[in-house]
């Protein structure tokens, strides 16, 4: 498989749109994002139609070393995006798209946004060019003549230029955020990808050599017949590829709709992850069998496990904008749509009362939402990073988990599914 990052020196250059691009334009190849971000995976896939896969060191641990060869498995060629600019993490080095870069040994494009620059925009990239760099790309040039005046210092200093993208409007693939319409954001993925395609040079592509990527171990569990029912439908999807197809490849699977009001057909453990359920408030409210299975399987000693956007749907209520809706009330308390977004990597400490992670331990993921739970019920983690619901975070109820923050299931499944 052939390995091609795309990076910038800034978020919001064009990563997005060149990775469309050459999703559009190889045949064969699927995106890797990395970071934590679910929304560019799911409305890439339009694209070609693959879903992406992503890559996040502090989420996934060492297993994030296992994703080029999860990837490998079925595509050509994968496109790395980066996360913000090419040196940017928040937390640390280790965890900026350079690292990973340079770890996996994934040769680079520089998407080089020259909208407001002329001549001096060659030499503010010199500090993100390296040995692996395979060329840049000019995005948001105004007219031929702007065109000509930033291309020529990359010429005359020798940097090869893959591609050059006019400015025009209907390329813009607006900031993803939670509350984006995810077909809306497909279509134009795919309207994107096409047209920039045809401004990119991919000579490069015989350059580049084929590395073989292996998978590491992963956990193998014993008991295939083990059922797990996940939600999946537009309000909740929140999900890691890798993750999904680790809990398929050990488990028996099944996935329902809440929003079809659909049941689950005698599950041993059920998983709803985060998503848009504010948008869908009428219709999860009126989700009458889905609940009452819900609620008897948890009165039964069901195992229910729940992040963000899934266990606002187990709580009492959601307030979003001027509505209420009543939820599942698996969980005492509300949620209530806020204006400023929480956005941030957690680390959590468990007290060890709940059904799925022991005394002391350490758990890391991310938390991804714009909502605030108000609950009186016990919680099941300290917050070391991040927000949480004021502090802490896992409500636990019987066995049922009802987290914020949003982590690796395969990482974990040695704890979620060890009984």
């Amino acid at each position: 498989m052939k390995s091609i990052g795309i990076t910038a020196m800034s978020t919001g250059s064009g990563k997005t749109s060149v990775t469309a691009a050459m999703l559009h334009a190889l045949k064969g190849s699927v995106q890797v994002k990395i970071g934590p971000d679910f929304i560019d995976p799911l409305v890439l896939k339009s694209v070609n139609g693959s879903k992406g896969y992503n890559m996040d060191r502090w989420i996934q641990g060492r297993g994030y070393l296992n994703i080029p060869g999860i990837a490998s498995r079925k595509n050509d060629f994968a496109i790395y995006e980066g996360v913000m600019g090419f040196y940017d993490s928040g937390i640390g080095k280790q965890y900026s798209t350079q690292a990973y870069f340079e770890k996996m040994k994934i040769p680079y494009i520089l998407v080089v946004d020259v909208l407001r620059y002329g001549e001096s925009i060659y030499y503010s990239t010199v500090g993100f060019r390296r040995k692996s760099l395979l060329g840049v790309i000019l995005n948001r040039y105004s007219t031929e003549r702007h065109l000509e005046l930033v291309e020529k210092p990359f010429r005359d200093h020798g940097v090869r230029i893959l591609g050059a993208v006019p400015y025009r409007s209907d390329l813009e693939i607006r900031e993803r955020h939670l509350g984006i319409n995810i077909e809306e954001g497909q279509k134009k993925a795919v309207q994107v990808g096409r047209i920039v395609s045809e401004y990119l040079d991919l000579d490069f592509l015989d350059e580049i050599n084929d590395q073989e990527y292996h998978e590491g171990n992963s956990v193998e569990m014993e008991r295939r017949d083990y059922r797990i029912s996940i939600a999946l439908d537009d309000a909740f999807n929140f999900y890691y590829r890798d993750a999904m197809e680790y809990l398929e490849k050990n488990f028996s699977v099944e996935y329902f709709s809440p929003l079809k009001n659909e049941v689950p057909r005698d599950p041993d453990f059920v998983y709803i992850g985060g998503g848009y359920p504010e948008l869908h408030g009428e219709t999860l409210e009126n989700a009458s069998d889905t609940i009452e299975f819900l609620r008897d399987f948890h009165k039964g000693g069901g195992k229910i496990y729940t992040e963000c956007g899934g266990t606002m749907f187990l709580l009492q209520k959601m307030i979003a904008g001027e509505r209420e809706y009543q939820m599942a009330g698996i969980f005492e308390g509300l949620s209530r749509m806020e204006k400023t977004p929480v956005l941030s990597y957690t680390e959590l400490q468990s007290d060890g009362r709940n059904t799925f992670y022991g005394n002391g331990q350490i758990v890391r993921g991310h938390e991804f939402h714009y909502s605030r739970i108000e609950t009186r019920e016990k919680m099941a983690f300290s917050v070391r990073r991040g927000k949480g619901m004021d502090g802490k975070d896992g409500i636990s109820s019987r066995n049922a988990l009802g987290m914020y923050t949003h982590i690796d299931m395969m990482r974990y499944g040695n704890n979620i599914f060890k009984n």
